[in-house]
């Protein structure tokens, strides 16, 4: 892929995050202005009527710990601020750079964007959407999200630059494997969980493969760190490490206090891993 054909890729997935950015923000305002927020008989908003009482209700509901479905809507809808900003920044970053890893890395980033399709689920009160709506949305979230740890997990050992540049059918098999395991698994659309989407069957043995996958995205940078004694790959390791856990807050945030952990590992990772591979090919 030349640079030119990857650099409007990269300028088409930033429209269609744009696009999903829109959507979340009209559901979470939504949300927020008409307290649609009810799942398992937990109110945002009781108050629909009066406007003078929504602050106070709002605020009650602002708990730094505890479980707040406020905290999880506001959680699902900084996945696609954050895609949609990172984004734009790897694109100017790496505009005349050429980063094979990068845009796997940028599959990553893209793939989180469409855990705000979640939103979808309370801005229609959740009973008011059909069942096989729920599960199509419920299992496009899932696909995207081993997706983009599997294209995490590639762009290691895409670092190593031992496999061919024609990355857009790697990145077509790993798609393929991410979509084969998701289609395959039961997923319960008569019930939202806690999370704003469906339950799966063997939810255990899927979050074993993603947690799985992005250990072994990690220790592909340790070894690209010893092949090229890169202090560079080294940084993008730990860096990584640090993605992969402020991810993991951000896709289960329960809370205010796990949504600001969540975004701050998450954003220093990724800010810091892209100025490494930057830095490390600038002077290749």
């Amino acid at each position: 892929m030349t640079i030119a054909g990857r650099n409007k890729a990269r300028l088409a997935a930033i429209f269609i995050i744009l696009f999903i950015f829109l959507i979340a923000a009209a559901a979470i305002l939504s949300i927020l202005t008409t307290g649609k927020l009810d799942s398992n008989e937990i109110r945002l908003l009781k108050n629909e009527t009066v406007p003078a009482s929504m602050l106070p209700e709002f605020l009650y509901n602002l708990q730094f710990v505890k479980y707040s479905p406020a905290a999880v809507c506001f959680g699902i809808f900084t996945c696609s601020i954050f895609s949609l900003t990172l984004l734009i920044y790897i694109y100017f970053t790496f505009k005349k750079t050429h980063a094979i890893e990068i845009s796997f890395f940028l599959v990553f980033i893209f793939s989180i964007g469409f855990e705000s399709l979640r939103l979808i689920f309370p801005s229609y009160n959740f009973s008011g959407i059909a069942l096989e709506n729920i599960a199509f949305i419920s299992r496009l979230v899932y696909f995207f999200r081993l997706a983009g740890i599997i294209a995490l997990f590639i762009s290691g050992i895409f670092a190593i630059k031992i496999i061919t540049r024609q990355i857009f059918y790697v990145m077509f098999f790993g798609a393929f494997i991410a979509f084969s395991i998701v289609i395959s698994i039961p997923v319960n659309n008569f019930a939202i969980n806690r999370y704003f989407i469906a339950d799966i069957k063997y939810s255990y043995s899927y979050t074993f493969i993603i947690c799985a996958i992005a250990i072994l995205a990690c220790i592909n940078y340790f070894f690209v760190y010893i092949l090229k004694n890169s202090k560079e790959y080294l940084k993008a390791s730990i860096m990584l490490t640090v993605i992969t856990v402020g991810h993991w807050f951000l896709l289960y945030t329960s809370s205010f206090l796990n949504l600001i952990i969540g975004a701050a590992l998450f954003l220093t990772g990724t800010v810091f891993y892209t100025k490494n591979i930057h830095n490390y090919h600038l002077w290749e």
